[in-house]
């Protein structure tokens, strides 16, 4: 992982900051797994950033989209387009150096690293915050509206950014195995604070569908079957999200926190990029398990093309106006300009002909 231990501690070469010095001694036993990985996380990166973005946007701009659980929802694909524009490009350059020149620019680790930290952090509280918003909206529905309205959602967004950047820049202070020891205790506590969220929607939700048609109007029974899809599919996403980091967490406690020996540091490339893949998995889960979010990245989908659209079409008008204005009754003259498919000289062949007619 980017807790430079991953790779800093075993190499020395130019002081970097505050991080360890780096030592590629083993690089060549960890060529293969560095290139694959490598590979993956290139693939990989371009699907997060658009995937997440039309996320990022279907929400904003949707007003009916941006309830409280879907505010957070966004607040983690936008923590995710950063991985793809900053965590995997910056895994990616430093695997492939290591291959090639044993040394890796000062520049690139400390972006891989303070990009790491920041975004996992911002990932971590989040998760944890949607389930404590899915277990309040399924224990104090009449008080759900008070404890997450809109804003004090925004709030709490803003809040885990300032909070996981402090805690990085921290590492800058001179006390960095401390602010990394900080970063793992909080990603534990958030992870554990996740899961017994879960166990108790669970609980929740089992009594609840037993009550289900014992109580209530057809109204109310529809009502509570909403509640309850919309939270067992948000439930899946975090448990999807928190498996795929589990294997990075327990190998970041075993070696750091425990202090145990690891034969190769292979298992963090792997881990690394298992991890970094949430942010594809996410806004697949998203669209296949939210039916919201998926109208609004369509109707984002259809405005994009719209817009795409009258852009040709403006240029193909312009091109036509053009093509008129150099029509003369002796002659006309040709502009060889490209609108889309269609140029300028296909236009002018097409219409001059007709301008002519209306001269004569």
């Amino acid at each position: 992982m980017a807790n430079n231990t991953t790779v800093y501690d075993f190499l020395p070469v130019a002081t970097c900051f505050h991080l360890p010095d780096p030592n590629f001694d083993g690089a060549s036993q960890r060529f293969a797994v560095n290139l694959v990985t490598a590979i993956i996380n290139i693939i990989a990166s371009p699907f997060a950033v658009i995937s997440n973005s039309l996320i990022v946007i279907a929400i904003l701009r949707s007003y009916r989209l941006r309830t409280s659980s879907n505010l957070l929802i966004g607040c983690l694909a936008l923590s995710d387009v950063l991985v793809g524009l900053t965590v995997q490009p910056g895994y990616i350059c430093f695997r492939l150096m290591e291959n090639q020149h044993r040394s890796v620019p000062c520049f690139v680790r400390v972006v891989y690293s303070n990009a790491f930290y920041i975004c996992c952090g911002v990932s971590f509280m989040t998760l944890s915050v949607v389930s404590y918003e899915r277990l309040v909206a399924v224990r104090l529905r009449a008080r759900y509206n008070n404890v997450f309205s809109g804003n004090r959602v925004l709030k709490f967004m803003v809040a885990i950014w300032v909070l996981n950047i402090a805690l990085t820049c921290l590492q800058w202070t001179g006390i960095n195995q401390i602010s990394r020891g900080i970063h793992l205790v909080l990603w534990f506590l958030c992870l554990l604070a996740s899961v017994v969220a879960s166990l108790g929607i669970s609980v929740i939700q089992r009594r609840r569908h037993r009550q289900l048609h014992c109580h209530g109007t057809i109204f109310e029974n529809i009502r509570r079957k909403r509640e309850l899809k919309l939270t067992r599919n948000i439930l899946f996403i975090v448990g999807v999200y928190m498996s795929l980091n589990l294997p990075l967490l327990l190998v970041s406690l075993y070696h750091q926190i425990l202090e145990q020996e690891i034969k190769t540091y292979n298992h963090y490339s792997w881990t690394e990029t298992v991890a970094f893949l949430n942010s594809c998995s996410n806004p697949f889960l998203c669209f296949w398990k939210n039916r919201q979010i998926r109208q609004g990245i369509f109707a984002a989908r259809r405005r994009i093309t719209f817009h795409l659209a009258n852009s040709d079409l403006n240029v193909t008008a312009l091109s036509i106006s053009r093509c008129s204005k150099s029509v003369t009754t002796a002659g006309y003259r040709v502009e060889i300009k490209t609108a889309g498919n269609i140029t300028s000289s296909t236009i002018c062949n097409e219409v001059q002909p007709a301008i002519l007619n209306l001269n004569e």
